[in-house]
């Protein structure tokens, strides 16, 4: 999915989170053979999106897979949702906490892969996107973080921008010249987010305080051109409506 337009991209998408394509009630097969992955999504009063979130993750089909959804005591139909499919889940619980960065931090002290990063409730993974970064891992073992491209959806699923990333520069980073890695379309080693002490209660850029502290510790990246993730800007959201950070 690397030269696709929009509107191709679009149409992948949509396909991609129409339908589930695993049996919600009772987990799909695993095989060690394949790097382990944990995927943490943080949710709050997102039932609007969540499920497609949670469709776009299993639809990978992706034999190693981990997820924990840490939802913060929502009060909309988001439970109903997560109950739905927990018998695909490794954990989840719905209880008040401090905010997203206080979610992920816990949802991470239950996490057992190899490799983690969270995808928020109202974001997607793209399809394939897990088979890409598990081959990466398997071709660099060293590499500490591995990220790619990622597209920008609205309300309706639909592809509004593609968004490409450079290879880590930290002048570029620190000054935001361009952009360098996107959250959503990036993985880590646990033992390397634990080693820094997992997410800071930062107001604004948790995920970039965390990327410069990773720095700062010598890590090995690896950037792929594949497009992995959807981030969904709209006037509700977190980014869309300036509180980015602040909660969920």
């Amino acid at each position: 999915m690397r030269n696709l337009t929009r509107k191709r991209l679009t149409g992948i998408l949509r396909d991609h989170i129409e339908v589930p394509r695993f049996d919600p009630g009772r987990p799909g097969p695993r095989d060690d053979g394949w790097p382990r992955i944990s995927i943490i999504t943080p949710s709050f009063n997102q039932a609007r999106y969540l499920e497609r979130t949670i469709v776009s993750i299993h639809n990978q089909n992706y034999p190693n897979l981990e997820h924990i959804i840490i939802d913060g005591g929502s009060t909309d139909e988001s439970v109903r949702i997560i109950e739905r499919y927990e018998n695909v889940l490794q954990y989840w619980h719905s209880q008040p906490d401090k905010g997203q960065c206080d979610a992920i931090n816990l949802g991470a002290s239950h996490v057992t892969g190899r490799y983690m990063t969270w995808i928020n409730s109202d974001d997607l993974l793209l399809p394939g996107a897990l088979h890409r970064v598990a081959s990466l891992i398997r071709q660099f073992p060293e590499t500490d973080i591995i990220y790619g491209n990622q597209v920008e959806i609205d309300r309706e699923d639909r592809v509004t921008k593609r968004v490409f990333t450079i290879d880590f520069d930290i002048r570029d980073f620190l000054y935001e010249i361009n952009i360098i890695i996107n959250q959503q379309s990036a993985f880590w080693k646990t033992d390397l987010f634990r080693r820094i002490g997992g997410l800071n209660d930062c107001p604004y850029a948790m995920d970039y305080d965390m990327f410069y502290r990773m720095y700062r510790t010598g890590m090995k990246y690896h950037r792929t051109p594949d497009f992995l993730s959807a981030f969904r800007i709209y006037p509700d959201s977190l980014t869309g409506s300036g509180r980015v950070g602040s909660s969920r």
